[in-house]
Formats: C-alpha cells, structure tokens, sequence
C-alpha cells in the first residue's frame, strides 16, 4: 500500500511541479527551448512558445486531476 501511494500521488506531483516549474521559468524570461537551436525568444518563435506553455500546462493539470478522480472520489 506504502509503495502504490507513493507512485500513485507523490510522483505525479513532483512531474507536476517540474513541468509547473519548467513553464514559470519560460513565461517569465520569455524565452523557450527550440530543439536543435537552444534558447530563443518568444518574439522568434512565438507558436513554439505559445505551444509549450498551453501543453505543458494542460499536461501538469491532467496530473493533479489524474490524483483527484484516482485517489480523492474513489
């Protein structure tokens, strides 16, 4: 039971965080990783950008939501 809580709620937060974390960083530097061609700004790439910050986001959320519907209503 220890090792299914741990796996089931403490690893999805801590991706959840990374990933919360990994986009705070771009949106407040206004940069984003571009394979290939390292840092570039969100003037540059702007779709690429736009396009990380909304998945990673909507990733990080299906996380948390994921530990709700699994763990909290069941």
């Amino acid at each position: 039971m220890q090792m299914d809580l741990i796996t089931g709620v403490v690893v999805p937060v801590l991706i959840s965080l990374l990933l919360f974390s990994y986009v705070g960083y771009c949106w407040f530097n206004q940069k984003v990783h571009v394979r290939g061609r390292g840092w570039k700004a969100k003037d540059e790439y702007r779709k690429t950008f736009y396009f990380t910050i909304i998945v990673l986001t909507i990733i990080g959320i299906g996380q948390l939501a994921s530990i709700v519907y699994f763990y909290v209503l069941k």
